[in-house]
């Protein structure tokens, strides 16, 4: 029983740590302007509010991330 509690915990914990494509809910994102602005997460924040929107998980992320970073694991258009 044990070992269907860990797989049950292992499964939700991978489904919540999925990444998402912001362009499911958003307009497209122009990679190109927000990279030559050297756009990081914490420019979002500043600039588009999106920690209001979002919950976003500080363990895993760090204002520093570039934006290329978050579109290379969040599959946005390139």
């Amino acid at each position: 029983m044990k070992y269907l509690a860990t797989l049950a915990t292992t499964l939700l914990f991978a489904g919540s740590a999925a990444a998402f494509d912001c362009t499911d809910c958003h307009e497209t994102i122009d990679l190109t302007m927000h990279t030559e602005s050297e756009a990081t997460l914490a420019t979002c924040a500043d600039c588009h509010g999106i920690d209001e929107a979002h919950t976003i998980d500080m363990e895993m992320h760090t204002p520093e991330l570039t934006i290329t970073e978050c579109a290379d694991c969040h599959a946005m258009e390139k």
